[in-house]
């Protein structure tokens, strides 16, 4: 069974960290094949994958961390949904005004309609609900430790 994209990210991390740049480099090239069909629709995300695989970390393994954070944190939560699954698409959108994180939330299923989405809000978005079942879209949601609510979003 493949590592789950979130041990290909913590064992890059933690050759990072140990300056064990050859383990990061083989981490890092597990983690951008098993990110392929989403590098292949983000040109953002391509460009930061080409970026941080041309780097020299040993030069500047500090700079190359922080590189790999921000790269993290454009994959957002990566999760696979099962072995060899494509990466779910997260929107982080605590913190944004009301109507932002539902015209995010629309704008992301315009773009991209059969693929699943995840969604992390400040609370339950009820007025969302009335939309995404007039666009065919089925969703299912929880409430999270950290006080948030994540859902999940998908073509009906």
């Amino acid at each position: 069974m493949a590592p789950s994209a979130q041990a290909l990210i913590d064992a890059a991390r933690d050759a990072a960290v140990g300056g064990d740049w050859a383990a990061f480099r083989r981490s890092f090239a597990a983690l951008r094949e098993s990110c392929a069909p989403r590098i292949a629709r983000d040109e953002d995300l391509r460009q930061q994958f080409d970026m941080l695989g041309a780097a020299a970390p040993q030069y500047d393994p500090q700079g190359c961390l922080a590189a790999f954070e921000s790269l993290v944190e454009t994959l957002g939560e990566v999760e696979l949904q099962a072995p060899g699954a494509a990466l779910v698409r997260t929107l982080e959108l605590r913190g944004l005004q009301p109507p932002e994180p539902i015209v995010r939330i629309l704008e992301a299923l315009e773009r991209e309609p059969d693929e699943p989405l995840r969604a992390i809000l400040p609370h339950e978005p009820a007025p969302l609900y009335a939309l995404l079942q007039e666009r065919g879209f089925t969703w299912h949601g929880e409430a999270r430790e950290d006080g948030g609510y994540e859902l999940l979003i998908e073509r009906a």
